[in-house]
């Protein structure tokens, strides 16, 4: 099946054009090359029925090309017909290079022209190799071809002066060519860079619309959410039957699970443009979420443990909370119980350094090595979205987040904030 497109039409249009004006032009290099061959020829004192023979054959070659010129100015050539036409040259050629000489005729360098100029509007493609093997062909079997049949060698001094001509025709033929083919895909070039950066900004414009739209349906299911959490709490508080109280708190459940997702997207959708940089204290901002992750390590009997020195940083302090606060959540997450979550800050020249060490199932190179790619998460009901946002974080903060793991040794996470920090060396 053809392959079409807006990009095969922006590279198969220079190639018509281009085809079209070699095609009109061509007549009017080869007119002028053919009535002077054919004048040194008539007297190179070659027999009779040679130069008539040969003659004709001028004739009609010539008749050939402005017939097809005519026909380029009604319309574009196909490439199936450039090709053709390459084809229907080549043949004509042969014929003008049997009838002076064959494989030592003066006319042979004229042979070249249309495979060259073939090849340069066609590359390596089907077109181009078949012009390449006719050339091939045509000049094993002049090879092939006895000295004197069909006629007699042309005497030294016609041959000198028609070489000189030949040569210079295929040269001309080859510029009117090749100029135009380099001329019109640099232009194509130009019009396919231009097609991508417009398709590119669509792309993002649309990707913007799509995320700005989502955002906004995880802001309006958010608020029932948590009605519908609170209400499963309370039903689940004053149930009598403990099958009940069983259901509703997997309701409650669920229900949690549905808004930590929402709560990844939302953080990540949300742009990062207008961060508040202030100089904070950075053990006392982490802290603060202490009791929130400390009673969920309990539930899930994981110890926790925070310190660090004292250190002041210049960063965006609810920017940071959110993004340790995903790296511990999924510390918790990977961490059997009995295990254990420990994080630390530090100064590590003049950037601030928080890591969260766990003692969990731990990750392989390849999926440590994805970690951090939206959407891509190896914990069920997972979206990648955390690990992202705490990335991002650092990156806009000038510093970066990597990971350290091994399968069943556990993950550390070193979240890298930039320079800015200030404390006790």
């Amino acid at each position: 099946m053809e392959v079409t497109g807006p990009f095969v039409q922006l590279r198969r249009a220079p190639l018509r054009a281009v085809a079209t004006t070699f095609l009109r032009r061509r007549p009017w290099v080869v007119a002028p090359a053919l009535a002077v061959q054919a004048a040194l020829l008539a007297t190179s004192g070659a027999p009779r029925v040679q130069v008539a023979v040969v003659l004709v054959g001028f004739a009609l070659v010539l008749t050939f090309f402005i017939w097809e010129s005519w026909r380029g100015r009604r319309a574009l050539v196909s490439e199936r017909g450039f090709l053709g036409s390459l084809l229907a040259t080549v043949a004509g050629i042969t014929m003008g290079v049997l009838g002076t000489g064959g494989i030592a005729s003066p006319m042979l360098p004229v042979l070249f022209a249309p495979a060259v100029v073939g090849f340069a509007a066609f590359g390596r493609a089907g077109p181009g190799r078949t012009l390449l093997w006719a050339l091939a062909a045509v000049l094993a079997a002049l090879w092939a071809v006895p000295s004197g049949v069909p006629f007699p060698p042309l005497a030294p001094g016609p041959v000198r002066a028609m070489l000189l001509v030949s040569s210079l025709t295929a040269l001309a033929l080859l510029w009117v060519g090749v100029s135009s083919l380099s001329d019109a895909y640099a232009h194509a070039g130009d019009a396919l860079a231009g097609a991508g950066e417009e398709l590119l900004a669509t792309a993002e414009a649309r990707h913007r619309a799509m995320e700005a739209m989502g955002a906004q349906v995880a802001h309006e299911i958010k608020n029932p959410l948590t009605a519908i959490k609170g209400l499963a709490d309370l039903m689940a508080e004053r149930a009598e039957r403990p099958n009940d109280r069983q259901s509703l708190e997997v309701m409650s459940g669920e229900v949690a699970r549905i808004e930590r997702i929402l709560h990844d997207y939302l953080s990540f959708s949300r742009p990062l443009d207008a961060m508040a940089r202030e100089p904070v204290e950075l053990g006392e901002t982490l802290r603060s979420f202490e009791g929130l992750l400390g009673h969920r390590a309990e539930r899930a009997g994981v110890g926790l443990e925070l310190s660090g020195e004292a250190l002041t940083a210049e960063v965006d302090p609810r920017r940071v909370k959110e993004a340790v606060l995903n790296l511990v959540l999924n510390a918790l997450d990977a961490t059997g119980r009995g295990g254990s979550v420990r994080v630390t800050w530090e100064r590590d020249g003049a950037s601030a350094v928080v890591t969260v060490t766990d003692t969990g199932r731990g990750m392989s190179a390849a999926v440590a090595a994805r970690a951090g790619e939206a959407f891509f998460t190896t914990r069920a009901g997972g979206t990648g979205l955390g690990v992202r946002l705490a990335r991002r974080v650092a990156e806009e903060h000038g510093g970066s987040l990597v990971f350290e793991s091994a399968p069943g040794r556990g993950t550390r996470a070193r979240l890298s904030l930039g320079p800015g920090a200030e404390g006790s060396p």
